[in-house]
């Protein structure tokens, strides 16, 4: 167990959390060649900032605690919450467009763009969460 500072892992953690986010954002502006304030609030996307978050989280914990109760805690949580994002919530956003579809006159103003993530936006999510906190404590 390496003892390292509450102030670097939080760091870690909000980084690992607003780079894969700005990441999309910087994508979606591309993308669209405009932005919009809504950039910040949508789900789905490369990489998945919920997957990058909690495994940032698991290695700090497993970092500062070892192999413990709590860090086995902490991974069985992140494993729940990084197969939701990519099962449970990509799912939901089928059914979602699939009910849009039926109803073309919806006459909400915004409509789902996507929900839930790829296999392989998981896996990058878990790649920056990792590396950022691995660099940040590093520091």
């Amino acid at each position: 167990m390496i003892e390292y500072s509450f102030y670097k892992i939080f760091l870690g953690l909000i980084l690992a959390m607003a780079i894969p986010q700005l990441i999309k954002i910087i994508t979606e502006i591309i993308k669209h060649k405009k932005f919009e304030f809504s950039y910040f609030f949508l789900d789905g996307g490369m990489p998945s900032s919920h997957s990058s978050f909690v495994s940032a989280l698991s290695v700090a914990i497993f970092l500062t605690n070892g192999l413990s109760p709590i860090s086995l805690v902490t991974l069985a949580i992140s494993s729940i919450i990084i197969r939701d994002s990519f099962g449970i919530r990509l799912e939901v956003g089928k059914q979602k467009r699939i009910l849009e579809k039926l109803d073309p006159k919806d006459s909400r103003k915004e409509k789902l763009k996507r929900e839930g993530h790829t296999i392989a936006q998981v896996i990058a999510g878990i790649f920056f969460g990792i590396l950022i906190m691995l660099v940040t404590l590093a520091f």
